[in-house]
């Protein structure tokens, strides 16, 4: 290399410097041949033109000579910048952390920077001339072939790469762009190869999946957050925030269309016991499946909210009226009411309701929910598992029932109390076998008052447990003397409140008017509501035993109205039922009831129940009643409702008219 350098750097000098010695030797030549032919005014001689060429050749030849010269080292320039710039785009290209390559038409590498050994441990110059196929193998090939392919078409292609070569999985975002023929641009095959560039994406995709799964856990976070803030984290229903947004709605769309709307304020009986004794896990669990018994038990409009510990809300909307609301409300009682199975074991939890309508109750959503709330503790007072309206005059008439509860007070200190009784007849023999013990008020001002007008207000005053002992000892007294005046046989009925079962002393109260009558306890009929029996828990079981075990017989009155189950009824030892008397009213003109009392009674019979109806009033219902397999009954056709003194006479007569 340096003897050519040496060489292609002296020659031009020596051709120049033999064709100037050339010019000199042909200038000699010339000069004096020039001098003779000017002398001697002969023709011009042949070797004056000959050596004036050669001269003239050698000028030619130097000034060749200098002029290529020039060229020579405006190329070696050129060609020297060209390398550097060659140099520096190498550096530029190897220190680029991406892979540059440059591929052919037959898809072989011609150009690859050096990050092809850095990511990959590829020899970026052993990869000169091999395809792409070669270089990374035809499994990873595969997935790309189709972009090379449409690259060398002339379209500018971008794919996304993922590759495990080189030890570490990564993604790479690959750009190729068509390297043409500039005689041929548009002719077909006029691509001559194309570049490749591939940017490492692989912390770019990891961010964008880690920003992603944020933003889904954000929305995630946003909804959880907006569902607590709005529903109940246990039951998974609407809280009294939400619940208290959609009745506003209710009402007013009520309130502007002139519909009727109703809130049902729900309250779990025996809910706290359960939980206190059974346990928190219990009690949640409990309070999942009460939860889910309310969304099943109403309609898909209506609206269900968990607003408490143990109280919910139901929203009615576009009710036909009160009467409608009575209807879910007993249909709730009735559901809520049933057995619960929470971890194998049988729990039992009714609910008291209260209900405020729209717009009868008023329109101020907080005022409804108040109203509805007194309501509900009025049901609980009446027994539970039950419901109750709210009525406008409550508060009205608050002045004059607190004057009532207490004229009731003094009314008791005073004697005002008494019974009257009922003969009850076997309508098969016609003879009278006991009667049932009813109380009543002489109230000073009003005159007798039924039970219906105060026991109400007994039991929110507190006066119905005292007042029920009171009726247990004064029955018990009153069919003692009759037995004992020869009236045989004579029980007597007495009917006990939920409230008295509620209360626990029932069983003592029962042992203690026997005991201080001396009445045998077959004599003594306990009547209880049929509703009260529908949940019977422990506590409740055991108190009933207690009454049995001292004699006393057990009855359930308003018999098919309260939907108790009838095992519970056999295998608490009841012994009657008594048919309402609303029922009997109807017989036998209305055939529904008709069909109704006679399924009743078979039903009872089937069971081995004594079957009594009360509130016979004709022959056509005695009759009937006989026909259908009832034996005792009571009413204005037998005899009516008399003090001791009135019924004493009818009943030593021993047969009714």
């Amino acid at each position: 290399m340096p003897r050519y350098r040496f060489v292609s750097a002296f020659a031009p000098l020596i051709i120049a410097l033999g064709a100037l010695l050339l010019f000199v030797a042909a200038a000699t030549e010339i000069v004096p041949a020039l001098r003779a032919w000017l002398g001697a005014g002969a023709p011009l001689p042949r070797e004056l033109m000959l050596h004036t060429l050669i001269a003239s050749a050698a000028l030619l030849l130097v000034a060749a000579v200098l002029m290529m010269r020039r060229s020579g080292r405006r190329t070696e320039a050129a060609e020297e910048a060209l390398r550097e710039s060659e140099a520096r785009m190498r550096l530029v290209a190897n220190s680029v952390p991406a892979l540059i390559s440059y591929v052919d038409r037959e898809q072989r590498y011609r150009f690859s920077n050096r990050t092809y050994d850095d990511w990959f441990g590829i020899a970026h110059e052993s990869m000169h001339g091999r395809t792409v196929a070669e270089v990374f193998g035809d499994e990873a090939y595969a997935p790309m072939r189709g972009n090379f392919e449409r690259v060398l078409t002339g379209e500018e292609v971008q794919f996304e790469f993922t590759t495990a070569e080189g030890g570490r999985r990564r993604t790479l975002q690959v750009a190729c762009v068509p390297h043409f023929d500039p005689q041929r641009e548009k002719e077909a095959g006029a691509v001559l190869g194309f570049y490749m560039l591939a940017s490492d994406v692989t912390a770019l995709k990891r961010a964008q999946e880690d920003l992603r799964f944020a933003a889904l856990q954000l929305q995630h976070d946003a909804r959880r957050l907006e569902f607590l803030a709005h529903h109940d984290t246990l039951t998974g229903l609407p809280n009294r925030a939400m619940f208290a947004e959609r009745a506003r709605e209710a009402v007013a769309h009520a309130r502007r269309h002139e519909k009727t709307a109703a809130l049902l304020f729900l309250d779990l009986d025996n809910f706290k016991l359960i939980n206190d004794s059974q346990g928190h896990e219990v009690g949640d669990t409990l309070l999942k499946q009460i939860a889910a018994r309310l969304r099943a038990a109403v309609r898909g409009d209506d609206f269900v909210a968990r607003i408490g510990g143990d109280e919910f809300c139901v929203l009615l909307q576009d009710i036909a009226g009160p009467r409608e609301a009575a209807a879910v409300a007993q249909k709730l009682v009735h559901e809520l009411g049933r057995p619960y199975n929470v971890a194998g074991a049988e729990l039992v939890s009714g609910a008291s309701i209260g209900i405020a309508c729209v717009p009868h109750d008023g329109e101020e959503v907080d005022t409804l929910l108040r109203l509805a709330d007194t309501a509900m503790y009025r049901a609980k007072q009446r027994g539970r598992n039950g419901y109750e309206f709210f009525s406008a005059l409550l508060n009205q008439d608050a002045a004059e029932a607190a004057a009532l509860a207490d004229e009731l007070r003094a009314g008791i200190g005073r004697g005002e109390l008494f019974l009257v009784y009922q003969p009850r007849v076997d309508i098969a023999t016609r003879r009278l076998v006991g009667a049932e013990a009813l109380l009543r008020w002489r109230h000073p001002r009003r005159g007798v008052l039924t039970p219906e007008a105060f026991l109400p207000l007994a039991d929110e005053s507190g006066l119905l447990v005292p007042i029920g002992a009171w009726v247990l000892r004064e029955a018990c007294a009153q069919a003692r003397r009759w037995l004992d005046a020869g009236i045989r046989p004579c029980h007597v009925a007495i009917n006990i409140t939920a409230r008295q079962l509620r209360h626990g002393a029932l069983p003592e109260q029962v042992r203690s008017a026997l005991e201080a009558s001396g009445l045998p306890g077959e004599s003594l009929l306990i009547e209880l509501p049929e509703s009260a029996l529908r949940q019977v828990p422990e506590p409740l079981r055991q108190a009933l035993a207690a009454v049995r075990a001292s004699g006393a017989r057990l009855g359930v009155d308003d018999f098919g109205t309260g939907y108790a189950s009838l095992p519970m009824l056999q295998r608490l030892g009841i012994g009657a039922v008594c048919i309402d008397r609303r029922l009997v009213a109807g017989v036998p003109a209305d055939g529904e009831r008709a069909g109704l009392a006679r399924a009743l009674i078979a039903l009872a019979r089937g069971l081995d129940f004594e079957v009594v109806a009360k509130g016979v009033e004709n022959q056509a219902q005695r009759e009937f009643l006989a026909d259908a397999g009832c034996r005792v009954c009571q009413g204005e056709l037998f005899a009516p409702a008399g003090t001791a003194a009135e019924v004493e006479p009818v009943l030593r007569a021993r047969l009714a008219a």
